[in-house]
């Protein structure tokens, strides 16, 4: 399980390094754009649920004008490093329907908004860090009004599959996160009410000249290991020592690899739940 302070402390720790580390993730919220730029939706209201650094936030704010724009977060210094970006909004009042763009620090499994309010609910590689996928995903049906739209992206089964295999071989048990996979994320949404869902994946192998640079990578936008355990997560010396000469084995040009595995999905809500 997640221990979700170890988790938001890592997030808070690397809210000033993840823009420049975040290289794959940017690509990544590149993708699913691309996947929700055909879809014809004109929302009121977009949530963007792992809002990070805000970096969604000029997209959303070019292609869906004057509309509401709500980032959700999980570490609160990654919301003020967002609302830095855009000095204009300081000195407008936080409170939500004040104005454009709403910051809202919060769990992404107890989401305290208003029932049928949103129009579009978005999630960038955030999902993976829930410990109840299904429990999620009911919230965020619940959010959604009549035709709304949930479309993420996430983290699949081979994400760090070498670096799995090394911890297993030495440790016989993983310390790297958990990843469901894309037929069981399918399922739970159409147990959850979804419509129509489509999902597709794609593989993303990452070269490092040392493995120390993969683990600075991993640090520095937060994604170390936060399970509920002590002592087996991402880090010390002598672990990095270890899985540095089994990485050997994986090692090829010269180049060590990071392969991920992203899973790409969207979903409707086409049954009218009653309004709260």
């Amino acid at each position: 399980m997640i221990n979700k302070n170890l988790k938001r402390i890592a997030f808070n720790r690397a809210a000033t390094t993840y823009d420049k580390y975040a290289v794959l993730q940017k690509q990544i919220s590149s993708n699913l754009f691309d996947r929700l730029s055909p879809v014809k939706l004109k929302p009121n209201f977009i949530l963007d649920l792992g809002s990070g650094t805000g970096e969604n936030n000029s997209i959303f704010k070019n292609t869906y004008k004057n509309k509401k724009i709500i980032n959700y977060d999980f570490s609160e210094k990654m919301l003020m490093h967002a609302k830095s970006k855009d000095k204009d909004l300081f000195a407008q009042n936080k409170i939500l329907g004040k104005k454009n763009i709403s910051y809202i620090c919060g769990d992404i499994e107890n989401l305290p908004f208003k029932k049928n309010l949103m129009d579009l609910v978005w999630s960038s590689s955030s999902l993976q860090w829930c410990t109840d996928l299904n429990k999620t995903f009911s919230g965020i049906k619940g959010l959604l009004n009549y035709g709304g739209l949930f479309i993420f992206s996430t983290f699949g089964p081979k994400t760090l599959n070498e670096l799995s295999k090394i911890n297993e071989a030495l440790y016989h048990k993983n310390t790297v996160n958990y990843f469901t996979h894309m037929h069981d994320i399918g399922d739970m949404l159409i147990s959850n009410g979804f419509s129509n869902p489509v999902l597709d994946s794609e593989q993303h192998i990452l070269t490092y000249s040392s493995v120390d640079k993969l683990f600075i990578d991993i640090k520095n936008i937060g994604a170390t290991s936060s399970f509920n355990q002590e002592k087996k997560g991402l880090g010390g010396k002598n672990y990095l020592k270890k899985i540095s000469l089994e990485y050997e084995k994986y090692k090829k040009s010269g180049l060590f690899p990071a392969t991920y595995e992203v899973i790409y999905g969207y979903a409707w809500n086409m049954s009218k739940n009653q309004k709260l």
